[in-house]
């Protein structure tokens, strides 16, 4: 509240406590204090009415502004927080964060896939939330993948988080730290290599002997296509690195020249064929 409407709420207080006091000193006659108490009593209602009022107006200003950032398929958005934070967002990904963090915390909502730089503030927390977990960091970097319909991976790169699910539970990562929470409950925790894990920041997806059908699981979720493949050829391993291009097709022909398929496509999916 400003000075002036506070100096304004002031005076007609006084002026209705000086009725009062004047209804104690000089007794009227029953009608006349009545009425004179309910006009008291009513300006004091519609002025606290409009006090609160005023101060609800001043708490909507002071509210957090919000930006919402949708990835569309194939792509990848860098932004930068207000504190400094950088992030890195993943194709067919959400981030809502707020434009200029207040208050004692800093918070953002992540869905999708997005590698973290968190500004180190040791008085003001980051907390990224979302539908399966909270995670709070006081400075550090560390990936977050936990794409709708699948579970949720998150891997430390440095500094410390710590982790809670749905249900309470609590984990502490250390650097290169993997954390699964399926369900929303905390499934197991691992040591890994945070290359394979990070390496879609820079357009590269390193493959250390994984499944191709994990690898066009991958590759469905980034390019918004449906791929799938033979459960034969599905259980070949494949090694190097793939370079994400904006078009699938170039990407399928990578994986083509280790491995001997077939590709079938249509307007909506990909299927490769042993």
């Amino acid at each position: 509240m400003d000075e002036a409407t506070k100096r304004k709420f002031n005076a007609n207080i006084k002026a209705v406590n000086r009725d009062l006091i004047g209804v104690l000193e000089n007794p009227l006659p029953n009608e006349e204090l009545i009425k004179l108490s309910f006009d008291a009593i009513r300006i004091l209602i519609d002025e606290c009415e409009k006090f609160a009022l005023k101060e609800n107006e001043e708490k909507t200003k002071e509210e957090q502004e919000y930006n919402q950032l949708l990835v569309p398929a194939g792509k990848r958005a860098r932004v930068e927080l207000s504190d400094g934070t950088r992030l890195v967002v993943n194709s067919q990904s959400k981030v809502i964060y707020p434009r200029c963090f207040k208050g004692d915390i800093r918070k953002i909502y992540a869905q999708g896939e997005v590698f973290l730089e968190v500004a180190h503030d040791k008085k003001h927390p980051f907390i990224v939330e979302s539908d399966d977990f909270k995670l709070q960091v006081l400075g550090t970097k560390f990936n977050i993948s936990n794409y709708k319909g699948g579970t949720t991976n998150i891997v430390l790169v440095e500094g410390a988080v710590e982790v809670t699910d749905k249900n309470e539970k609590k984990a502490r990562l250390n650097p290169n730290d993997l954390l699964n929470i399926a369900n929303g409950t905390i499934a197991y925790q691992k040591q890994v290599d945070v290359a394979e894990y990070i390496s879609w920041v820079e357009g590269i997806m390193l493959l250390n002997g994984n499944d191709l059908s994990q690898i066009i699981q991958r590759l469905s979720i980034y390019y918004g296509i449906s791929i799938q493949c033979d459960p034969i050829i599905g259980k070949e391993k494949v090694y190097g690195k793939l370079d994400l291009k904006d078009d699938i097709d170039e990407v399928i022909e990578c994986i083509q020249q280790t491995l001997p398929f077939t590709i079938e496509k249509s307007d909506t999916s990909i299927y490769l064929n042993k």
